[in-house]
């Protein structure tokens, strides 16, 4: 599950942070989509390099704004591989840049290609290696100041060959103002959920880049990882909290989040007794006991890591919205006992679809955790000693209603 590093700014971090070394040597389960070419448009100022926009964002309310999240691919042709030090998003309408990325935020949100690069058998089953060089983009406008389209502008570092620095301007994409994340009710009820690993360029569900069938996708873009805290202490277990079983989410239930039909369920994998100490997974155990379920316009909502034994659902089955389909468990590429989270479109899985935005349709704010002296803590202490003391990072206060929003990264809620 989730723990707390340094990156230029705080993030919490999951076990999932291996998947990209794992999944270079795994199978994942084919898919006949193709590349987008909508947003591909080449760049005339270099012509060695090419930006393209595979997947065009989609815009997704949150408290603080509205998100709009996206990748940037390069496409180099030749010997010249020239060094981006920095990149600016602007409204080509007016000029004006909207957001940029340099130092050791660009370093961060930078995935070079693999070298050397995936074999043709990693590319067509699966692999975490990138082809292609990708920056990855996320930010917040206000909400009247969503533009209509976004256009690039890259710093090239070209000194190896003696060049000078050099602008590129391309990679100009209409923002998809006709799509709507999907809305969904709670996955859990009740006050003390904190979300975790959502909201940020700077998260792991984020970063990870996974190709299948020569097609590279962000499937978990949009997912959170949610934890329970004590609503009054905010602490995350009651006594030992090296155990699983001792952590408040352990045994809760899991709600449907929409009306749907259940694509795949597994059980039966064990139980993690011990934080931190998941064994070695593979695809198929990555995320434990699970459930997937069809929302219709081939949106699929993803549930994982629940208690062995405890889903109570199967393939086939119709599911209404609030029913019970298992409980929050510590199973498969987990650290402690969450769910993670996630909406894909196109495909029924976690990691071989486009992640997807979704929406709660309400919740209140209650707190929220300090990243900063969280992040101190977890990378000094044990990950047991960290998390028994988690009480002292959160801050709670009045409730703020949202409707119909993203929850922010490290925000605590209630759901009706």
């Amino acid at each position: 599950m989730s723990r707390y590093r340094q990156r230029s700014q705080v993030t919490i971090m999951s076990a999932y942070q291996i998947l990209l070394i794992l999944i270079a040597t795994a199978a994942l389960l084919a898919c006949e989509c193709t590349q987008p070419a909508a947003y591909q448009q080449p760049v005339s100022a270099i012509p060695a390099i090419t930006m393209t926009v595979p997947t065009a964002s989609v815009p997704v309310a949150s408290q603080d704004g509205i998100n709009l999240a996206y990748e940037i691919e390069l496409v180099q042709a030749g010997n010249t591989t020239p060094t981006v030090e920095k990149i600016e998003v602007f409204d080509p309408a007016t000029g004006t840049v909207l957001y940029t990325a340099d130092g050791e935020l660009l370093a961060a949100l930078y995935h070079p290609a693999a070298v050397p690069p995936p074999s043709a058998p990693e590319l067509r089953n699966g692999t975490g290696k990138v082809p292609r060089p990708r920056i990855s983009l996320w930010f917040v406008v206000s909400p009247g100041a969503v533009p209509d389209r976004l256009s690039h502008r890259l710093t090239l570092n070209q000194t190896a060959t003696g060049l000078p620095l050099a602008t590129v301007i391309g990679a100009e994409v209409a923002v998809r103002k006709d799509l709507t994340p999907v809305i969904v009710g709670f996955p859990m009820k009740g006050t003390g959920w904190l979300a975790m690993e959502t909201t940020s360029p700077l998260t792991h569900h984020f970063s990870a880049q996974i190709t299948v069938d020569g097609v590279t996708r962000v499937p978990q873009r949009y997912a959170q990882d949610w934890i329970l805290l004590d609503p009054v202490t905010g602490l995350a277990a009651a006594g030992n909290a090296s155990l699983a079983r001792n952590y408040y989410g352990f045994g809760k239930e899991i709600y449907a989040v929409a009306d749907g039909t259940v694509m795949s369920a597994l059980d039966g994998l064990p139980d993690i007794e011990i934080i931190y100490s998941a064994p070695t997974p593979t695809i198929e155990t990555l995320a434990g006991n699970n459930v997937i379920i069809g929302i219709g316009n081939k949106k699929y909502t993803c549930y994982a890591h629940m208690v062995n034994g405890s889903v109570r659902v199967k393939a086939g089955d119709i599911v209404k919205e609030g029913q019970v389909i298992g409980l929050m468990g510590n199973s498969g590429n987990s650290d402690l006992p969450h769910l993670h989270f996630q909406v894909v479109t196109d495909t029924p899985s976690f990691l071989g679809a486009e992640g997807y935005p979704h929406v709660y349709r309400s919740f209140n704010v209650t707190g929220r955790v300090n990243e900063t002296l969280a992040g101190e803590t977890f990378s000094t202490s044990s990950m047991d000693r960290a998390w028994s003391d988690f009480g002292r990072f959160v801050t709670f206060f009045p409730p703020v209603h949202q409707e119909n929003r993203l929850v922010e990264n490290n925000a605590v809620v209630r759901f009706p």
